[in-house]
Order: C-alpha cells, then structure tokens, then sequence
C-alpha cells in the first residue's frame, strides 16, 4: 500500500480550508496556518533550496527553535503531500529529521522540519571549499554510514516497513554534531507485509536507483539497500555516483574484475596499510549491496552490524573517545556534557527528598519525581556509592533505555536526574490491583495480547543495546518487570541502570549491590528478590553475565504471556515459582517440551507445544483475543531463554528477531 488509509476524507475535510485530521504518529503534529507560516519565515525571506516539489525555507519558531518549511508548488496533488506526511509521521528516529507538522490550507500545502545546520553529505564529500576537499576522516564516515544504515534498518523493520525510496548523500543531513538526519520522504513509501510494492511512477535519483526496480518496477527494502551500497562506494572513493556520462558502480565493477578496488579509494584515508584493509572491508560491503539478485543483497540490519564490527576494528586517532552505534536510535562513545542541577534546585523540585515525591526505593537509592519549570520531567535517584560511573552512564543512550540527564556530586554524595517514564512499570500493569505504583500507572489494565508483543520488543531492544551495542557493553543483573518502565502506549524502557551495572571486568559485571550490599529491591512496599529471575551464575557466585540477563529476561515474558508473579507466595510452595508452575503445569512432562525448540540460523524454526498448555498458562485476561501461533511462538523463545544452560540461551539479538516477527502475526 503507498499510505494508510484510501479514504482522504479521513486526513482532510473542506471547511474553506484542509484541516489536518489524523496521522499516527509518536508525537503531536501541529497544525499550522499559512499566516504563521509567513510569520515564522519572515515572509520566506531565507531561502534553503529547491526542487521539482518546490522551496525549503528557513524559519523560527516563538520559542527560537530554527525549522525548516518545505513549500510545495501550486498543482501539488493532495495525495501526494497526504502520502509525504503520512509516512513521515510515522518515524520517530534520532536519525531521521524530525517533522514538526504541517499547513494543509488550499494552495498553501507545507511542511515544518526540524532545521539541520550543516548541510549534507553531499556537500562534504564533493563541494569542498576555498581550501579544498574537506578534511573527512575515516572514522567520522564509518559514524555516519552507521547511523544512516541503523537509521534505513528501523524504518525497514518497523510494522508497516517504510521504504524512503531516494537514499543519497544530499539526502544525509548533518546537524551541529555532525550526526546524520535521514531526510526527503517526498517518494517514501509504507509497504504492505509482503514487502514489496509495484508502481508505474519512476522513483529515485539517477546513479542510485536500483536496476531492479528499473525492470520491474517492484519496489522492496532491498531497493534501498543498493541505493545505500552506492552511498557507501562515494563514501570511500569520494567520487560522485554518476559525473558526466561516468557511473561510479560500473567504474567499481571493472575494478572488481582487474583487482584494482584500491586505485578507486580516497587518498586522505587510504593513508596506511589497516586502514585500507578496512576499506577493502568496507567495499566488499558495497559489493553485496550492489548485487543485481536482490535475495543475495543484506538487509540493512546486516548492513549496519557489518559497518560496526569495521568500526571497532580502526584504531583510534589520538584524542579521541571510543565511538560506536545503536540499534536504532542514538550514538554512543564520548559522553554527553550533562547538565549540572544545584543541590538546592534538587532539593526544592523533589520537597527536600521528602515521602511525597517518592516512586520507590532500590538498593542503590530512593527514587523521586518532579517536573522542573521549562516541562522536563526527572527521575531523581541519590545514593552514596563512592565510584561513580557518571561518564559511562551518560553514554548509554537509546530509545528504550531511561536516559540520564544530569547529577549532582560533592564528595562521596551524588543525585543522579534520570528521565520520567509515566506509565509506570510492568509490574505495575500486570500485577497491581490498588492504586499504589509509580505515579500514572495504570493499576490492573488488561493490555492486550499486541501490547504485550510491543512492550516485550521494545524492552529486548533496550537490552540488546546495552549487552551488544554499548561502549562499554553492559551486563543489566536486575532485569525484572519492575525494571521495565512503559511511554506512550505499548513501548517500554528499561531502567534501573545504575553505578553498580558499569563495573565491567572481562566480560562480567560483579553484582555486589544485589548480594552484599542490599538483596532485594522495594517499589512501595513490594519487595522482588533477584533470585526470583536471575539463577545458574548469580545464584553460585553473586555474579551475572548477559545470559544471565536473558533468562531474567524470558521470566518476563512469561509475566506477559501468564500474567503471574515471578513468584508468587500466596501460592502453596512448589507452584510460587513461575518458571516451576509453567514446566510442570498440570503434568509430570512440561507441556513446553523445551529440548524440541529448535534454532537455525539465530531463527526460532521448531517448536512443538500443546494447544492445551496454550489453554492453560495464557493470562485469562485476554480472553482469547490472540493468535495461538504467535502466542506458542513467544512461549518458545522465553523457554530458550529460561534453560539452565547458559550456552543454550539466544542471545538478545536473536530474542529481537524473534520478537519481531510476532508483530506479523
């Protein structure tokens, strides 16, 4: 499908003017009139570009915040900018530019971005200035391929896959910190589950477009993935994709063939013998992307798993701070500079860390909420641990991990400022049913069997984040349905990451505070023992690794598929357990037959439960209002990640995969 929704009475309506009606999307679109458009352009007084769709324009909010307003021309078809905002709408990415709303008035159709203030790719790679090429280490290109690659690869995965169709260099903006913005969705398009959609129109830019596509006229996410390949040869030749009568993807073929890559490569970073290497790493990439097959091309999640692995492999230029990519979302490596917060402004917004602010205790402090005056809403946690891992923190940042937004230190004290999730926990969902529970939960709700898949997804990207694709990588140890902190909807984050998950030593984290310093965690008065989810290693040792986290991890999807307590002491001993009452549920042989799951390839491809054990452990909330293939299946992978044998455990990028699919269901 090129949108949702056929019916344009849905999005627009004639009262002498369209009014938006409906987009959704993550974040309010505001609606705008064409006399505020004029105002905050000063009557399109900076112009940024233009093109077949019309004028960019620079312009300025009343709260000084800098936007761009792309005018389409007179005649623009209706469809088209409902397609262009439609689908825009339904990207919230750190990587793609932000859209802020829209003027639907007659004759004045626009659209108002979020403004990016150093250009393109485009533009670093081939204008230059008085002084030449722009200096444009190596480092800094893999930052930015990774980004956009994590950026095409959301889009792709996402459960109406969006195809940007028109991936290339001037379509990667940079902003102040030269991070990338995917930008243009003027021919994107949301496609249908298989994938795949045929269209008559020619998209793409010339150089870039796959030739597939050229053929067939079938669009697919592996259209983008050749786009990006190219994308990827300009990035390390520095030589445009077509200049004259000359493509850049025929030169790169011929020199395939003669073994003459090297010739092709850009002399300022092809500077020393492991350099080049990974730039050879880099090509062969490319190659793949550039298949004519598309079955043989990667997908763009493998794209950018490639491109980090070349990443971690270059040597670090001197002065600069480890840097690597997300799954999605946000770039870490150096830390933020996070804002220091007075003791005394803390003390104020949280009543001097009085009962009444107070959302819940751990064992590494009290929790408490307020709201500061500008809107922003923290989560204060003070302690006093003496090594503070304050940098390592700020440098964990992801959609689905509680951000850390600013502290407080003097001498062995310190108030760390977390964002505020307001939907509560997990645990308060699924299990409460007072009124107690972090601030805004929703005490005792029935989520639905959809929201239980979403949440489970979103919270095992947070954690494949912090075990696979942090710097440094980090082990959770107290992943429990309290730990995991619903936004919005139906997305989830996971919290509780605090100064003992940084102590990182070869590859372990030594979980002191669960053992030694306090072994169990209190949320207004209920109390979890780590025990109840974590086993094997921690239980012997007092230590965790990221299997470890796994199973804690596959605990919790039992909490959404049974809707029981991990454990659960009202009930007679031997059934308390939720991992016990699942295995042996009603029969001597667990129903779950965990040795038949089989995996190939990081892919669950086997299971063989009973209907009967689906009757029997699925929360009776739902009331049958699930697909039992999708419910087996995510009863699979949190047995996988329940086995007593770490080695047999997936890990949190194949728990992603399998989590994923469930949304096709």
């Amino acid at each position: 499908m090129d949108y949702q929704g056929n019916n344009f009475n849905d999005f627009f309506q004639t009262n002498g003017h369209f009014v938006l009606k409906r987009v959704d999307n993550n974040y309010k679109l505001r609606s705008f009139t064409e006399k505020e458009i004029e105002h905050i352009t000063d009557r399109y007084s900076t112009s940024l570009g233009n093109g077949s769709f019309g004028d960019v324009y620079k312009g300025r909010l009343d709260d000084q915040r800098p936007v761009a307003v792309k005018r389409y021309k007179n005649g623009t078809k209706k469809e088209e900018f409902a397609k262009e905002v439609i689908v825009h709408s339904q990207i919230n990415h750190k990587n793609v530019v932000r859209l802020l709303g829209c003027c639907t008035e007659e004759n004045a159709l626009m659209i108002v971005m979020e403004f990016i203030c150093n250009g393109n790719l485009y533009n670093i790679l081939h204008c230059g200035n008085a002084d030449g090429p722009i200096p444009f280490p190596l480092d800094k290109r893999l930052d930015i391929a990774i980004e956009s690659a994590e950026a095409l690869s959301c889009m792709h995965s996402m459960y109406s896959p969006v195809l940007h169709g028109d991936i290339k260099p001037a379509n990667i903006l940079l902003d102040e910190k030269y991070l990338p913005k995917l930008s243009d969705f003027g021919i994107a398009r949301l496609l249908s589950t298989d994938e795949a959609q045929r269209t008559k129109t020619v998209i793409g830019c010339i150089g870039y477009v796959d030739p597939l596509f050229c053929q067939s006229g079938i669009l697919t996410t592996k259209s983008d993935v050749y786009s990006f390949g190219v994308v990827l040869l300009e990035m390390i030749t520095r030589k445009k994709a077509t200049d004259g009568a000359t493509s850049l993807t025929q030169c790169f073929a011929e020199a395939l063939g003669g073994k003459k890559v090297r010739q092709l490569f850009d002399v300022e970073i092809a500077n020393d013998k492991k350099k080049v290497k990974l730039i050879e790493d880099i090509a062969k990439l490319a190659a793949t992307c550039l298949k004519l097959e598309d079955k043989m091309r990667p997908t763009m999640v493998e794209v950018a798993d490639r491109l980090r692995r070349i990443r971690k492999a270059l040597p670090q230029r001197k002065g600069e701070s480890s840097t690597g990519i997300n799954n999605g979302l946000i770039r870490t490596g150096k830390a933020e500079d996070l804002p220091t917060i007075s003791l005394d402004e803390m003390k104020k917004l949280t009543r001097n860390f009085s009962d009444g602010a107070l959302i819940g205790e751990s064992s590494q402090g009290r929790v408490l909420f307020e709201e500061l005056s500008y809107g922003k809403r923290y989560a204060f946690k003070s302690s006093q641990e003496i090594d503070l891992k304050i940098e390592a923190i700020s440098r964990l940042k992801h959609k689905n991990v509680v951000q850390l937004l600013g502290n407080w230190v003097e001498g062995n004290k310190y108030v760390l400022a977390y964002e505020y999730v307001s939907g509560g926990t997990l645990h308060d969902i699924l299990h409460r049913e007072g009124d107690k529970g972090v601030s805004g939960a929703r005490p005792g709700a029935a989520l639905s069997w959809m929201q239980r898949v979403k949440i489970a997804l979103s919270a095992a990207e947070g954690l494949e984040f912090l075990h696979q694709k942090a710097e440094p990588q980090v082990t959770h140890g107290n992943i429990m349905s309290s730990k995991i902190l619903l936004f919005d909807k139906d997305n989830a984050k996971v919290g509780g990451v605090g100064i003992s998950n940084v102590l990182v030593r070869d590859n372990m984290v030594h979980c002191h505070s669960f053992r030694q310093d306090c072994d169990m965690d209190r949320m207004d008065g209920i109390r979890y023992h780590p025990d109840d989810y974590y086993v094997d290693l921690y239980a012997a040792t007092g230590q965790c690794n990221a299997k470890s986290d796994v199973y804690a991890f596959g605990v919790v999807l039992l909490e959404l598929l049974t809707g029981r307590e991990a454990v659960d002491h009202a009930l007679p001993k031997g059934k308390q357990s939720l991992v016990t009452w699942v295995y042996n549920h009603g029969e001597e042989k667990s129903p779950w037959r965990w040795e038949n799951n089989i995996m190939e390839d990081n892919v669950l491809t086997k299971t063989s439960f009973s209907e009967d054990m689906v009757q029997r452990c699925v929360d009776p909330r739902l009331k049958g209002y699930y697909h039992r293939s999708a419910v087996t299946k995510m009863g699979a992978i949190a047995s996988l990640c329940v086995n007593y044998n770490p080695d047999l455990r997936p890990n949190m990028s194949t728990v992603v995969k399998g989590l994923r699919q469930l949304l096709q269901k």
